[in-house]
C-alpha cells in the first residue's frame, strides 16, 4: 500500500482522491435516493391498488344484498290471489373513479362477466314468466328468479373473497345470515325441485305413453277378433 500513501503525498493524488470520494459520496446519496423513490412509489401503487380494490369490493357488497333481497322476497298478494314481486331488480354501476387497469385481468373479467349474466336473468325470468309460469303463485318464475340471482351473488361473494385475500378487503359481516350459505343452499334447494318435477313429468309421459300403447294394442285385438268373426260367419 506504500504507492497509494506516495500518491496521496502527491498534489494530484489528493486532488484525485478528493475527487473520487466526492463521486462515490454523490453516487451512494444518488442511489439511496433512487432506493427511497422506489419504495415510496411501491407504497403509494399499493395503496392505490387497494382503494380500487376496496371501491370494488363495496360495488360487490351492494350487489350481495340485492341479490339476497331477491331471494328472501316476501312477495305480495293482490285481491286476487296473485303474487307479485317486492323486492327491486338488482342492478350494477361501477364507481366512476375505479380504475381497472389496477385490476388483474382474470379478476376484472370475472366482474365484467355480472353485468350480462343480470341482463340473461332478467330476460329469463321473463320468458319464464310470459311462457311457463302461472296464476296464481308464479312459482316457476319466483324459482327463476331466486335461482339466477343466488348465482350472480355468489359470484359477488368470490370475487370479495378473492379481493379479500389479495389486498386484505375487510369482509361486511351480516348479523343473520351468511351470504354465500343462502345463496348455496336457494341454488340447491330449487335443482333439487326442478329435478324432482323432472322425474314426475317423465313418470306422467312414462304412463301417457303406456296407455297409448295398451290402447293401440287393444285396438288391434278387437279388429283382429272383428276379422275373424266375419270369417266365421262366411
Amino acid at each position: 500500500m506504500e504507492w497509494l500513501t506516495t500518491f496521496a503525498k502527491d498534489d494530484f493524488g489528493k486532488v484525485a482522491i478528493t475527487v473520487c470520494g466526492t463521486l462515490l459520496v454523490t453516487l451512494f446519496g444518488v442511489f439511496l435516493g433512487g432506493i427511497k423513490d422506489i419504495f415510496t412509489d411501491y407504497w403509494k401503487r399499493r395503496r392505490l391498488i387497494r382503494y380500487h380494490a376496496m371501491l370494488l369490493a363495496t360495488t360487490m357488497d351492494q350487489l350481495v344484498d340485492d341479490c339476497v333481497n331477491v331471494v328472501f322476497d316476501p312477495k305480495h298478494e293482490d285481491d286476487e290471489g296473485v303474487a307479485h314481486a317486492t323486492a327491486p331488480t338488482p342492478k350494477i354501476e361501477w364507481p366512476g373513479a375505479l380504475d381497472w387497469a389496477s385490476i388483474p385481468s382474470e379478476l376484472m373479467y370475472r366482474c365484467l362477466l355480472i353485468p350480462g349474466m343480470i341482463k340473461s336473468a332478467e330476460a329469463s325470468a321473463s320468458f319464464v314468466a310470459s311462457e311457463i309460469a302461472g296464476p296464481p303463485d308464479y312459482s316457476e318464475y319466483f324459482d327463476e328468479l331466486e335461482d339466477r340471482y343466488s348465482k350472480i351473488g355468489l359470484a359477488a361473494v368470490h370475487i370479495i373473497r378473492r379481493l379479500q385475500d389479495d389486498y386484505g378487503v375487510q369482509y361486511q359481516e351480516r348479523e343473520h345470515h351468511d351470504p354465500q350459505h343462502v345463496f348455496e343452499t336457494t341454488i340447491e334447494r330449487i335443482e333439487k325441485s326442478r329435478q324432482e318435477q323432472k322425474a314426475k313429468q317423465a313418470e306422467f309421459f312414462a304412463r301417457m305413453e303406456k296407455s297409448r300403447n295398451e290402447r293401440q294394442h287393444q285396438e288391434m285385438r278387437d279388429q283382429v277378433a272383428a276379422r275373424d268373426a266375419v270369417t266365421r260367419r262366411d
